[in-house]
């Protein structure tokens, strides 16, 4: 049983999707904007939407290009999650390398996200954007794919105190397989257990799930280059003392319980 979370198949090799979803047992699959058009993501959202496995979702990944004119016709695409920017500030809110905070057509983002029930993908934004859309209270908030602070520093990481405000909102948190959010030095799948580890100790076994980045990111850790490799992963819960049940939990189970109650609330 393996679920991911977040993937960027879609704008990366789009002919692998379905082939990959024969790999999953669910799994969301992230449209990236990019230097992209919107006609270019428009297309690329009318051909998964066409061509959808049953078991993937669709997330929208910067969410900049979202405006009165469209909105509908992005809302019909019935996206899991949507993040307002990439690492840098765009039309709506500061990212993780940039101290600007919610503009106001963000603010009416994050109101539009919450009318159609999608949750907030707090992947790439920074504490200030992050702290600002709390305070508009969404309909859900997630963070697709990231690691924790506490474990290893990096911008793009969480610090606990997000953690707790997610978890606290019912939502669920992605660890990312990107090298340099797992560790100082070169990673390994144990650095993605000592993040997914450390935070089931301290908030809870529900909250979080696998947030691969697969496509997104070549600094992927030396041992793990695809989903095959998990196997490793799913080994080193075993010998830490997971139990079958728990590990299946983070792999597969939180997320497929998300999804469904998301689906189920759209």
């Amino acid at each position: 049983m393996i679920a991911d979370f977040h993937n960027d198949v879609l704008t990366a090799e789009f002919d692998q999707m379905k082939k990959l979803a024969r790999e999953l047992t669910c799994s969301v699959y992230a449209l990236f904007r990019g230097g992209r058009s919107f006609a270019d993501i428009r297309g690329i959202a009318q051909r998964f939407l066409a061509e959808r496995p049953a078991n993937v979702c669709l997330g929208l990944e910067d969410i900049g290009y979202l405006n009165e004119k469209n909105s509908a016709e992005i809302f019909a695409w019935n996206p899991i999650y949507a993040s307002l920017t990439w690492n840098g500030s765009n039309e709506l809110a500061g990212g993780c390398f940039c101290d600007s905070g919610l503009t106001p057509r963000g603010k009416r983002a994050v109101y539009s996200l919450s009318e159609h029930r999608v949750a907030v993908d707090f992947a790439h934004l920074n504490k200030r954007s992050f702290s600002e859309v709390l305070d508009l209270d969404p309909f859900a908030v997630v963070d697709s794919h990231t690691c924790l602070s506490s474990v290893c520093k990096h911008p793009r990481n969480l610090e606990d105190w997000q953690v707790r405000e997610i978890v606290s909102r019912g939502g669920l948190i992605g660890i990312a397989f990107v090298g340099r959010f797992l560790s100082e030095g070169k990673a390994s799948a144990s650095d993605i257990f000592r993040h997914i580890d450390y935070g089931v100790q301290k908030f809870g076994i529900d909250a979080f799930c696998l947030g691969s980045d697969f496509w997104g990111t070549a600094d992927l850790p030396d041992d793990i280059g695809g989903y095959a490799d998990l196997a490793k992963l799913r080994a080193i819960f075993y010998a830490a003392g997971y139990s079958e049940s728990d590990t299946d939990k983070i792999f597969a189970e939180n997320l497929k319980n998300f999804l469904s109650k998301k689906e189920q609330s759209q």
